[in-house]
């Protein structure tokens, strides 16, 4: 059984799709685990696309086929073997093939395993892995080594063998995160602890990832922790979130404490990552044309900036009116890529089409002849903020252009509560709204407000005669903006 992933280009040699002049490049992993007290190996191995033959089988199909032989010895003797040949689906270009293996063993003891992997198509393409596999397993509290996960989700057919325990965990041999990826995952199981730990009394699982940093030093950037009760057999499963990790050498360590917060094991290992968009400074000329931004025209560019614009401060918002000042469609191209990259450096393609589908839904619901729905303050306020949880509209006071008043009932831009902004049609012209006041903090906050929005009825203050100072309108059945801004 295989699995394939991810999608890589090939070259052509006659009839045959063959990259591979060194020997099968191929990522292994293993862990140990038991079931009903007896051990066994898991074993994954993922062939690289670029370093095995593929051969046409019609004029539409490609399929390699990869001879494997699988060893586990304890000194001479072999204690377990697996012998088949693995075949892609058929598939119109090279993918990378992914297989998952479970091999008994005796016993507590030294092994070693041995892969052995010869390309069908090819004689001289093969490889052959060893790893030393030390296997004790005793009636005491005890953790399993780690398996670093690329997906994991509900089984759909339990007969896959990615499947385990109800779950599809698609293995990760190469220990090797790419820029796609924004979760590391890992999984181990527990034994034994329902024999050990007192019922109802927990125990936990601590984890941490480091940097490497160089010369033996490493930087903590992650921790957390389990805590679990004791239950046989039982399951660690974390997701660890990795989105902002730079490219680098990391190292996850996993320890296991008892009920008396005693240390008992302690697993780890190491992978890597790429991120390169985190640093988006480093991005040359070059990149940027490999990236979705180079499909955009200067139309497209022009409008993705002007929507971007309400979203900015201090000096990037005129910078965004230098560069389409400019018409240098490089700048706009990099801007739009920045921005997204650092706020998605995974996947800023994604990224960029739902802030798309966002700006022509304000487009379309605030647009006036003056410009773009996301120019005018309403669609500025809801670019910036997001959707009101609450709004009210009013046309009907006769001493009173139309106004209307949105409620956020959380605000953690500024970490208020009950923000309201007051939006008002003095023209009469369309729907050219203007913000007028609001109790966000950052936003415009005009304490004649009301003042402004009655002024038909100027001289009707609510105390005094002091035109000059007076900040309020006395109360009236067709004025009751006040009565909507405080009450609700």
């Amino acid at each position: 059984m295989n699995l394939l992933r991810k999608l890589l280009p090939a070259l052509f040699f006659s009839a045959i799709f063959h990259t591979s002049v060194f020997a099968i490049d191929c990522g292994l992993s293993w862990s140990v685990f038991s079931a009903e007290g007896k051990p066994y190996v898991e074993i994954s191995f993922e062939i690289s696309a670029a370093s095995v033959t593929f051969k046409p089988v019609d004029t539409l199909n490609l399929q390699a086929s990869v001879d494997v032989l699988l060893l586990l010895k304890q000194g001479d003797k072999v204690v377990n073997y697996e012998k088949y040949r693995l075949q892609s689906p058929l598939v119109s270009l090279p993918r990378t093939l992914l297989d998952l293996k479970r091999l008994a063993v005796p016993g507590n003891g030294e092994y070693t395993l041995e892969l052995s992997l010869q390309d069908a198509h090819d004689a001289e393409n093969n490889a052959t892995l060893t790893r030393n596999i030390s296997i004790l397993i005793g009636n005491g509290l005890y953790m399993s080594e780690l398996q670093l996960l690329r997906q994991v989700s509900p089984a759909e057919n339990p007969e896959n063998p990615f499947v385990k325990n109800g779950l599809y965990m698609e293995p990760l041999p190469f220990n090797f995160y790419d820029r796609d990826a924004t979760a590391m995952t890992f999984y181990a199981e527990v034994y034994n602890a329902e024999k050990v730990i007192p019922a109802g009394t927990p125990y936990v699982v601590r984890y941490m990832i480091d940097e490497e940093l160089g010369n033996g030093q490493r930087k903590q950037v992650s921790l957390g922790n389990q805590r679990k009760k004791p239950m046989a057999n039982d399951r660690v499963l974390v997701q660890l979130d990795i989105s902002k990790l730079p490219s680098g050498n990391y190292f996850l360590q996993v320890e296991l404490y008892n009920h008396l917060n005693e240390l008992i094991n302690v697993r780890n290992l190491s992978f890597q990552r790429s991120n390169p968009f985190l640093d988006i400074n480093n991005i040359t000329n070059a990149d940027l044309k490999k990236q979705f931004v180079s499909e955009l025209n200067e139309k497209d560019l022009r409008y993705c900036l002007r929507a971007l614009s309400p979203l900015q401060r201090g000096t990037e918002v005129e910078t965004i009116r230098t560069i389409l000042k400019s018409g240098d469609t490089t700048q706009m191209q990099f801007f739009v890529f920045r921005w997204f990259a650092e706020r998605s450096p995974n996947n800023p393609r994604e990224a960029y089409e739902q802030f798309l589908e966002l700006a022509n839904a304000v487009d379309k619901k605030f647009y006036t002849a003056y410009g773009y729905g996301f120019e005018n303050d309403r669609g500025r306020i809801f670019m910036k903020y997001g959707k009101p949880d609450d709004m009210i509209h009013v046309e009907d006071e006769p001493s009173a252009p139309p106004y209307e008043i949105w409620i956020y009932y959380n605000f953690p831009r500024t970490n208020q509560k009950n923000v309201k902004f007051l939006f008002y049609n003095p023209t009469l012209a369309g729907e050219d709204y203007v913000l007028l006041h609001s109790t966000a903090r950052g936003e415009i906050n005009n304490p004649r407000w009301e003042r402004e929005l009655y002024k038909r009825n100027a001289n009707d203050q609510q105390e005094g005669d002091d035109y000059n100072s007076s900040t309020t309108m006395k109360r009236n059945i067709y004025r009751n903006a006040r009565v909507y801004f405080e009450d609700l």
